[in-house]
């Protein structure tokens, strides 16, 4: 017998059964059904381990590495009840008092908790249930966009902006890390969450490029277009479908956060866990734009020279960080170029996302800065803008999330020169 795990929730817990050997092959299984609880937004895990026969060193090992995950989510995973063989293991390795569960069966404690403030509320809108709404209190964010997106991809755009990214800083654009090198040559899909910067080169099957902020490094990046703000939105929640859908469609997410607030204009971050992204990427140098070859002219076979389109949505099981802005439509002023309406809806909006091997997110609202970092502590392995294509039959789809946390507030834009 190898290993088999049954599930049983009892009072708000998830109790997993294990019978058979727990060791080097095994262990995996039961960290997989951990992880799988934890994607669900289950963050309070027992293990019951009364008919498990085996408890090899790596199968230690593994207890540990189920723990170490609901405890990065902010829950707990403890054991419950042994067999005599694994009671025996744990008493050797004097591991008891780390892996069981305290006396009494009360969870332990998380750390970082505080106590829920009044004003958060569980709120139903349509299909998407925002979990711990905190909602926006006090003044808009100020945020600068910069130059023209389309000229910036019609080969027209003019002297780089160059601009040092404050600690807490969020916007996107297309843009490079500041090197010495011309912007045009080098700017592709930028991201900025909280103040690290995450930058595609403008090549095929390119590796992100990233400086986080650390000490006194600020990373310095050159900008074609985008748009910046300094400060990471106050208002936050956690979401989930409302019903039961399997994923929650990034345009019904932005259409639920806009019904909370009366703003024109937000700024928007999001982290989830991804069932699938829907955007292009910029796989040539503008630098080499020339009249008819640009990626936007007109015809599918030159943008397709120019753009990586995802044929469907992509990157499934990953987590990614997604911002951008939102506004609703008819966008006006100096927004009217930068953002896409959505087709269906009553905003238009501009996304960048940036994708990291998966990483389960706690259930409700979370610290972004703490999130952002947790996150790029692995190699970050995409930049792409996110697009919305729903045509039926040819369309690639929407980008949709099984799960995760947003943050968002009222955005104030100024346009900045082309001087730096």
């Amino acid at each position: 017998m190898d290993l088999s795990i049954d599930r049983v929730e009892q009072e708000g817990i998830v109790l997993l059964v294990c019978a058979g050997r727990i060791d080097a092959e095994t262990g995996p299984e039961l960290v997989q059904a951990v992880a799988d609880e934890l994607r669900l937004g289950r963050h309070a895990i027992r293990l019951d381990l009364e008919a498990t026969t085996f408890l090899s060193s790596a199968g230690i090992s593994h207890l540990f590495e189920t723990q170490k995950s609901a405890k990065g989510v902010g829950g707990t995973c403890f054991v419950r009840r042994v067999s005599p063989t694994v009671k025996r293991v744990l008493d050797l390795t004097r591991l008891s008092p780390l892996i069981m569960e305290a006396a009494g069966g009360a969870a332990e404690p998380v750390a970082g908790r505080s106590p829920t403030p009044a004003a958060v509320r569980d709120v139903t809108c349509g299909p998407v249930a925002l979990l711990g709404l905190e909602p926006h209190a006090g003044a808009a964010i100020r945020g600068t966009l910069f130059g023209e997106p389309r000229d910036a991809i019609s080969g027209r755009a003019g002297e780089a902006v160059k601009r040092r990214i404050p600690r807490h800083a969020c916007g996107l654009g297309l843009a490079a890390l500041a090197d010495g090198r011309p912007a045009a040559v080098r700017a592709g899909e930028l991201a900025v969450l909280a103040g690290a910067v995450f930058h595609r080169p403008p090549q095929a099957h390119a590796a992100v490029d990233y400086v986080l902020p650390q000490g006194d490094l600020l990373a310095d990046v050159s900008l074609l277009s985008g748009v910046v703000w300094e400060g990471i939105p106050a208002a936050r929640a956690g979401f989930e479908p409302s019903g039961d859908d399997p994923s929650v469609r990034l345009d019904d997410l932005v259409e639920a956060v806009l019904a909370q607030t009366q703003a024109a204009t937000l700024g928007i971050v999001v982290a989830g866990e991804v069932h699938g992204l829907v955007g292009v990427e910029l796989i040539r140098p503008l630098a080499e734009a020339r009249a008819g070859d640009t990626p936007v002219a007109g015809t599918r076979e030159v943008a397709a020279t120019w753009l990586s389109f995802s044929r469907e949505p992509v990157h499934a099981r990953r987590t990614a960080a997604v911002v951008g802005i939102v506004t609703r439509t008819p966008a006006a002023g100096p927004l009217e170029g930068f953002v896409r309406e959505v087709p269906g809806r009553g905003f238009a909006v501009h996304f960048h996302a940036v994708v990291f091997p998966y990483r389960p997110l706690r259930r409700g609202g979370l610290d972004l800065a703490a999130t952002v970092a947790d996150l790029a502590a692995s190699t970050p392995l995409a930049v792409m803008h996110l697009v919305a294509d729903p045509q039926p039959v040819l369309g690639s789809g929407r980008s949709e999330f099984a799960r995760g946390a947003v943050w968002f507030a009222p955005l104030e834009l100024a346009s900045a020169g082309a001087a730096p």
